[in-house]
This record gives structure tokens, C-alpha cells and sequence, in this order.
């Protein structure tokens, strides 16, 4: 653990390597606080960095991890907000709190601070770490029902995958075909579910789609080895009624076109790959057709009310916990794919 001014934090050092090293323990100034660190999540975005070169995180030495929920340690000056004690999920976005997009509670997209300025991005330092510096603002209250995993999901994956389906405008009944069934689009598959929806999960890892049928999913496809289109309209002829994209790959991308019907709605939230042209014409029928990066300050307070009235925890699909000091063996984990959410936790 800490010792004095000191705590120790995970860093990337290159080509799969991680290393926990010791950092000065932050001193909250002005609105800042300092959260002591609970439970902190895995993303899959942390893979998309995990294999850079050495020389790269040789200039880099940020603390990883923008999934946290902890309880406030302590407060700068001017903190009116929060107090020592509250339990808070933070969201992962730096923000000023008073330009046009903070107001509409899109932290994301702050003009102040400046867009995709995150958590462990290569300025601020994340979460994987026994003490966190963040601004108040971003310290979202987390109800006593709720616990500090359920808090650290909802941060990023659980936030993310509301956000979707909101977009989605999901009702009961409906088919819901989700592509990737890492934590985004577990997250998904539990809230469809929780909303009425018929599920439909479509991933290449037979233990991911075990994961999404114990947690709410009717039918699980594999996409590697079926036409995901037509196996999908021999569940439901004309297509699907709502799809959402959270693996990131191309032709998932292009499969849900063809698997949902002319008057779906389609949101696409996984990144990476090269994204291959897609012809856009009347042929589209009346789809609605979007894109989702994160979640909305409004949005936190609807999900954590939804979860609270549904009974519904994102902790149900944590599956590996480590300690700080077992960082490594927790990230090669999750990059094999045969997970759930990995989080950190501390006593």
C-alpha cells in the first residue's frame, strides 16, 4: 500500500509490459480532490496502447486506468461539492464544468480543457493507482446500493453502453442485435435485457458468448462461422429492430445493415480497425443511422436510477480481480479475450 507521501501506481512500459511504481501522493488544490481508489476497471481501449514500443512509454510514464470509483480522501479549498467520506464514481474526462458542453453534461467534449482530454490519456494521470487527483465535478455521488465495481463499470463500459442504447431508443419487445461481446457489449446485453428487449449477441469467442446468455442474451451467433445476416433473419425475418456495434471490427460494421430491418436503428460505438465503405442510399429504407462516444452527467443519474429500480448490478459480470501488485498477470488476462471485466480492487 501507500507509505506517508508516496502511492504506488501501474504503468505501461512497453511491447505488453507493465510496471507499478511509486508516485508522490497528490494534494488536492482549489476544486480538485483526491479519491482513494476502490475499484478500477480494465477497458478495452487500454489495448490499443498495451503494445506501443518502449521508447514510446519511456516518454510516457502516465498511470494507467480511467475506469474509478473510491471514496473521497480529500478536498482542496474551494471544494463545496463533495466531502471526505462521499463514494463516488468518477467520470473519465477532465472537465471545466461551464463551457457550452460541460452545461449540456458532455465532458467528453469540453472546449475548455480541450476534447478527448482524459484520464490516463498522456497529460493526466488514471486510476490504476491507490490515489486519484480529479477535479469535483467529475465526481458523480454513488448510491450506498451500488457498489464501488458497479460504480467503477458505470465510469466508462457500463455509462457507455446506457448512453447506446438510449440513443437507440429501445422499447420492450424489440430485437436487439449486439456485434462484440466484450464489456461494452456485456453492458448492453444486461441492460437490453433489463429493458425488455430480445437479445441477439454476435462475437467470435465461444466464452464471451457464454457470458452474454447467463447474463440476459435469447440467442448467441458466431460471426466467424455463419452469415451473421441470415442467421440472424431466421430468428426474425424482416431484421432486427435496433443494432449496436461495440467491437470496433469492419465487418460487423457492414453486417448490421443487412441484419435489421428498413426502419431500425443502428448505433456504432466500437473504434479501431480501417473502416470500409459503406454506400448510403434510399435503399437504407428509413434506418436510423449514428454513432456513441461515451455518456452524458445526465446520463449517469438515469442509469444509476435505473439500476436501482431494476435491482440490476454491473458487478455480475466481473469476472478476474487483482491486487495493484499483480498488474501484469491481470492485463495479459484480459488481452487474451477469455475474460469478463477484469477490475483492481483494494481492501
Amino acid at each position: 500500500m501507500e507509505h506517508n507521501n508516496t502511492m504506488r501506481g501501474v504503468v505501461f512500459i512497453g511491447n505488453g509490459k507493465v510496471e507499478l511504481r511509486n508516485f508522490p501522493k497528490p494534494t488536492p488544490r482549489g476544486t480538485q480532490v483526491v479519491v482513494k481508489m476502490k475499484a478500477a476497471g480494465i477497458c478495452g481501449s487500454d489495448m490499443h496502447s498495451f503494445y506501443r514500443s518502449q521508447d514510446f512509454w519511456a516518454q510516457h510514464p502516465i498511470i494507467r486506468g480511467h475506469e474509478p470509483s473510491g471514496i473521497i480522501e480529500a478536498v482542496g479549498e474551494a471544494v463545496t461539492m463533495v466531502q471526505p467520506g462521499d463514494r463516488v464514481s468518477v467520470y473519465h474526462a477532465p472537465a471545466c464544468g461551464h463551457c457550452e458542453a460541460c452545461v449540456r453534461g458532455e465532458y467528453f467534449r469540453c472546449t475548455t480543457i480541450g476534447p478527448g482530454y482524459r484520464l490516463a490519456s498522456l497529460k493526466v494521470h488514471g486510476c490504476d493507482a491507490d490515489f486519484l487527483l480529479v477535479d469535483q465535478n467529475v465526481c458523480f455521488p454513488l448510491p450506498d446500493s451500488l457498489s464501488f465495481e458497479d460504480g467503477a463499470i458505470i465510469a466508462c463500459a457500463g455509462g457507455t453502453a446506457y448512453h447506446a442504447l438510449k440513443k437507440a431508443d429501445v422499447h420492450a419487445g424489440e430485437y436487439v442485435l449486439v456485434t462484440g461481446l466484450g464489456p461494452v457489449g456485456l453492458c448492453v446485453t444486461l441492460l437490453a435485457n433489463a429493458m425488455g428487449a430480445f437479445v441477439i449477441g454476435a462475437d467470435p469467442i465461444a466464452y464471451r458468448r457464454e457470458l452474454a446468455k447467463h447474463h440476459g442474451a435469447t440467442y448467441t451467433l458466431d460471426p466467424a462461422q455463419e452469415n451473421l445476416a441470415e442467421k440472424v433473419k431466421q430468428i426474425v425475418k424482416e431484421g432486427v429492430e435496433v443494432a449496436i456495434e461495440t467491437s470496433g471490427n469492419d465487418q460487423a460494421r457492414a453486417d448490421i445493415l443487412q441484419a435489421t430491418n428498413y426502419h431500425s436503428r443502428l448505433v456504432y460505438v466500437g473504434f479501431g480497425g480501417q473502416t470500409q465503405n459503406i454506400m448510403l442510399s434510399p435503399l437504407l429504407g428509413d434506418r436510423m443511422i449514428t454513432g456513441s462516444n461515451m455518456f452524458t452527467g445526465a446520463d449517469y443519474y438515469d442509469l444509476t436510477r435505473f439500476l436501482l429500480r431494476k435491482q440490476l448490478h454491473f458487478d455480475v459480470l466481473v469476472t478476474h480481480r487483482f491486487p495493484l501488485e499483480r498488474a501484469q498477470e491481470a492485463f495479459d488476462l484480459f488481452a487474451t479475450k477469455q475474460t469478463g471485466k477484469v477490475v483492481f480492487t483494494w481492501d
